[in-house]
């Protein structure tokens, strides 16, 4: 449990971090496919930069684990996790704040179905099918499919059309589900949220384009705009043509173009992402050399790993502690070594009866002492 609790709280730094940097240097930019990509890449990021560890392998130093140690008889205590409740308790109100939101996305899917279902298909061509629905409703577009009213289907919906084309054309219903389902499992980071609805108004801010560059006049489209402001679709999934906030959308559209140097701030994303990896970088002592008789002290952190005579140094993993420690006593049956465990209490459950049979695995726990 500790250990995917450890992993959902390095996602919420990263994103928050690369959000910052988003927020500060890229986001009032014009260049909306760019950011597009680069908002979409930074969520997927962030859930895979806590699996990117760089593994550094060292020989280890016999003094290091002598020091200030005293030859005593070999004995082994240990200190039990007495306060193991809380990461059960998070584990389970992170399940169920994901459930929350899956279920929220699964509705509103299910409502567009519904919709998409029950409405009159009057156009078909090639990459999307139109639907006329009696509901009075906002347009949207969903996958390959572009919703209307009866009433926007009367009027002069040639605009309408040709920006949820766009949404459909950049396949941003995809991209929303995705990023949607990421978010569950970040529901409780503001980060995430931040993300999302910025998100979407870069998928406005691409439709509009695509609508002022096939010839519509500036003026009656943001006019359309304002009378469509009214009407709300409610599906959170769905690409509707009155989204974001519509004075944001208008300032864009009347917006000058950002230079193209600027698209240079991107590659700032490079010495962040590579300061993220080192900070994942773990050293792996290998091979320990014959010693002399001492007392060892293991630690057992809450990251799950073995410290030997204190947290300051390298962390073992459990599974590989025996295998370092038998490499020290050489081939001696009974090693002159005082062994005590100590578990923190945040450590996981169960970590210390694990060390202690991987210890007696490799004849290196001969006594144990309350």
């Amino acid at each position: 449990m500790l250990p995917f609790l450890f992993y959902e709280g390095k996602v919420a730094v990263a994103l928050a971090v690369f959000y910052l940097f988003y927020r500060l240097l890229l986001r009032k930019e014009t260049f909306h496919r760019l950011n597009r990509i680069v908002l979409v890449g930074l969520v997927i990021t962030s859930f895979l930069l806590p699996w990117c560890i760089i593994t550094i392998h060292k020989p280890i130093d016999a003094s290091a684990l002598a020091k200030d140690a005293a030859p005593v008889e070999g004995v082994a205590s240990i200190v039990e996790n007495s306060a193991a409740w809380w990461p059960l308790v998070l584990t389970i109100l992170f399940w169920i704040g994901v459930v929350i939101v899956l279920g929220r996305v699964l509705v509103s899917i299910l409502s567009i179905a519904k919709i998409i279902r029950r409405g009159e298909v009057v156009r078909e061509e090639e990459g999307f099918q139109i639907i006329v629905t009696e509901r009075d409703i906002d347009p949207f577009s969903w996958m390959r499919y572009i919703v209307l009213s009866q009433k926007d289907w009367a009027g002069d919906c040639s605009p309408v059309i040709t920006h949820e084309k766009a949404h459909i054309g950049f396949r941003h219903s995809a991209e929303l589900l995705a990023v949607d389902i990421l978010s569950a499992f970040q529901w409780f980071n503001p980060a995430i949220w931040m993300m999302r609805s910025d998100l979407q108004e870069l998928h406005e801010y691409e439709a509009d384009d695509a609508v002022l560059r096939s010839g519509a006049d500036i003026r009656d489209y943001q006019y359309l705009l304002i009378r469509k402001a009214a009407c709300k679709s409610g599906f959170s999934v769905a690409n509707r043509l009155n989204h974001s906030a519509l004075k944001n959308r208008i300032k864009m559209m009347s917006k000058n173009r950002s230079p193209l140097a600027r698209r240079l701030r991107v590659l700032g994303l490079v010495p962040l992402v590579c300061m993220c990896v080192s900070l994942q970088t773990q050293t792996v002592y290998d091979d320990l050399p014959a010693v002399q008789e001492y007392q060892v002290v293991l630690n057992l952190e809450a990251d799950g790993l073995v410290y030997v005579n204190g947290t300051g140094g390298y962390g073992f993993e459990i599974e590989r502690m025996g295998r370092y420690l038998r490499g020290a006593m050489g081939n001696r049956v009974y090693p002159p070594l005082a062994i005590q465990i100590l578990a923190s209490p945040e450590a996981p459950a169960g970590a210390s009866d694990q060390l202690m049979r991987e210890l007696r695995n490799f004849g290196l726990l001969e006594t144990t002492m309350p």
